[in-house]
């Protein structure tokens, strides 16, 4: 075992060359996080018929080059927003700078730190596309997102909610509100619960109505259901509702808020948003802790997974995960565990492209291309009559050649060289 973790860690980073495994290069496989977070919720406005349409936008600052200027480190970064209609033709468009002051180095590293603006639109109900670019002024980086935009008529109901806003913090003092959004839709660091915020707007006489919260996991099944009782006595009506502590699972949610009246005649209105349990610092591909601490087996021994395993404690069980990986970053100083990222990456694709009657990343294929990374060349030979199908994987810096070969005719690739698997054995 030993003499394979040292031909992992030698081999990870050489391998720069384009493979010919479905033209995978090392950068597309990383899991990285983004470079800017944003949400677009509607609003109804007040002064018009319109819709106001409210965009937030989060910069993490370790997406961010921050520059240090007599006592501050500072960093400057450029947004465009525009508003477009199904044909590309632009409607709005908002541009602006954001100027970021830090007092010390170690906030501008800090995976917690953020920045975040909010610019808003008045638009007519309708579907656009929304377009937004952002780049960071120093070291030139930038990035792109692009999605549908619904906005809705919220002056045509007799009472409606607005789209959902998730609350990272809410306080309230001699009745001032402070609220600090939460952009990302993350709930994992969430240990006392979370709020979210949304406005109900009424423009009927009635004021009793009941509000619906539930919360259903991506399998669809529910796992949060309570109702609340409001009495809504404005035209315009804010919300904060706490959700208590749960124990979210990692992976996507979607919570859906249902007003619904005492008028039997009125049917509910519901709201849905998409929200995420995530840890910080991790893969996003990484959902389930167990499955990545057994997939850890080609980077460390079975002793170390099994002690992890072995822990019933949910949170000491991710320290020890953490701490692992971070005695393995590359680069310790920086936000990113850059082996992290591109182990996680690896096992991913070879999930998604190697997979049979096990999952990808157990199999021949997916051992030696988590270990080895993408092959400098592949050669695949199809089945004929006297042959069967075979793939033979290069590594030209390395001087390997591996074969595997389909020897069932349904995709179970082997590795025909035995004497290679000492070096990965895993079972």
């Amino acid at each position: 075992m030993k003499k394979m973790l040292v031909y992992l860690f030698i081999s990870f980073f050489p391998i720069i060359s384009i493979s010919q495994v479905e033209n995978v290069s090392r950068l597309a496989i990383r899991t990285v996080n983004p470079f800017f977070y944003y949400n677009a919720l509607n609003f109804i406005d007040e002064d018009s018929s319109l819709t106001r349409l409210d965009l937030y936008i989060q910069v993490p600052y370790t997406q961010l080059t921050f520059v240090k200027e007599s006592n501050f480190f500072v960093s400057i970064y450029e947004i465009s927003a525009g508003i477009y209609d199904l044909n590309d033709r632009i409607i709005t468009e908002k541009i602006w700078s954001e100027k970021i002051l830090l007092a010390t180095y170690s906030e501008s590293i800090s995976r917690g730190g953020s920045n975040i603006s909010l610019r808003s639109f008045r638009l007519p109900a309708g579907v656009y596309k929304i377009k937004i670019f952002m780049e960071d002024r120093e070291s030139k980086r930038n990035a792109t997102a692009t999605a549908e935009l619904t906005i809705r008529d919220f002056h045509s109901f007799n009472f409606s909610v607005s789209d959902i806003l998730l609350v990272k913090d809410y306080s309230e003092v001699n009745g001032t509100r402070r609220i600090v959004p939460n952009i990302t839709n993350n709930i994992v660091l969430s240990d006392s619960g979370f709020f979210v915020f949304w406005e109900f707007y009424n423009h009927s006489s009635d004021s009793l109505y009941n509000v619906n919260c539930k919360i259903k996991d991506q399998k669809g099944d529910v796992v949060l259901d309570f109702d609340t009782p409001y009495k809504f006595s404005e035209k315009k009506n804010p919300v904060f509702l706490q959700i208590q502590k749960q124990d979210f699972k990692l992976g996507e949610y979607v919570i859906t808020v249902s007003a619904i009246s005492n008028n039997p005649k009125e049917g509910p209105y519901n709201v849905s948003k998409k929200i995420f349990s995530r840890w910080i610092g991790v893969p996003k591909s990484v959902i389930d802790l167990n499955k990545a601490i057994e997939q850890m087996i080609y980077i460390t021994n079975r002793e170390n997974i099994e002690k992890m395993t072995k822990e019933k404690e949910e949170s000491k069980k991710f320290n020890m995960f953490m701490d692992f990986w971070k005695s393995k970053d590359p680069t310790p100083s920086t936000a990113d565990n850059e082996l992290m990222d591109e182990y996680y990456g690896r096992i991913e694709y070879a999930t998604s492209n190697f997979s049979n009657y096990m999952e990808g990343w157990k199999t021949d294929m997916g051992m030696v291309f988590v270990i080895l990374g993408p092959p400098n060349n592949v050669d695949r030979y199809p089945f004929n009559y006297n042959t069967p199908a075979h793939e033979v994987w290069e590594y030209y810096n390395l001087n390997r050649k591996f074969v595997f070969v389909d020897h069932s005719g349904f995709g179970d690739y082997r590795l025909l060289n035995r004497d290679y698997s000492e070096w990965f054995k895993y079972r």
